[in-house]
């Protein structure tokens, strides 16, 4: 009698290990990873603007921008966009962020109205409106030139009269 409670023993192991091996695949379930973004190799090129607490250099951005993915800070076009938003901050009231910011914003609003030009050609031609020290308005000769552009005058014209208007306070001494 002691040999069927060893038999039922090893029938009952025995069955439970065919069980657990039926339910057993060769599949294995997949993994489950946690998705990881990789960094992106344009993060600051893709910025749309610079926010007051963001970090970056406007002038990193900017330069950016310009090549379509994100610059080194010793970049030459990174020292060029600071020269440039050292003059302007020599001629308007607004910082350099600001400037940089106000510079893009106009670029798209004249790209919605399929008018090509580009911020650093928007900066140059601004900076040229205004006399060092003058502390002129950047943001209001961006609105005014967006306004002349939109109803339809040249780029030409459109400084013209943003010249003959004051639009810049260029007054004496003005490039």
């Amino acid at each position: 009698m002691n040999a069927v409670p060893l038999l039922l023993i090893r029938a009952l192991f025995g069955a439970a290990v065919v069980v657990a091996l039926a339910g057993c695949s060769d599949e294995r379930e997949p993994e489950r990873r946690e998705r990881v973004a990789a960094p992106a190799g344009d993060a600051v090129a893709r910025l749309t603007w610079l926010s007051p607490t963001d970090g970056t250099e406007p002038a990193l951005w900017l330069a950016s921008r310009e090549a379509g993915s994100d610059v080194a800070p010793s970049d030459p076009a990174v020292a060029d966009w600071q020269a440039r938003l050292a003059d302007a901050d020599d001629r308007f009231g607004e910082t350099d962020r600001m400037i940089a910011n106000r510079a893009v914003q106009l670029e798209t609003m004249l790209g919605e109205i399929k008018v090509a030009e580009p911020a650093r050609e928007l900066l140059a031609d601004f900076s040229g409106l205004a006399a060092k020290g003058s502390r002129s308005g950047f943001s209001d000769l961006c609105q005014h030139y967006y306004n002349l552009r939109a109803r339809g005058l040249s780029r030409d014209t459109a400084l013209a009269a943003l010249r003959s208007e004051g639009g810049g306070k260029a007054g004496e001494g003005a490039p």
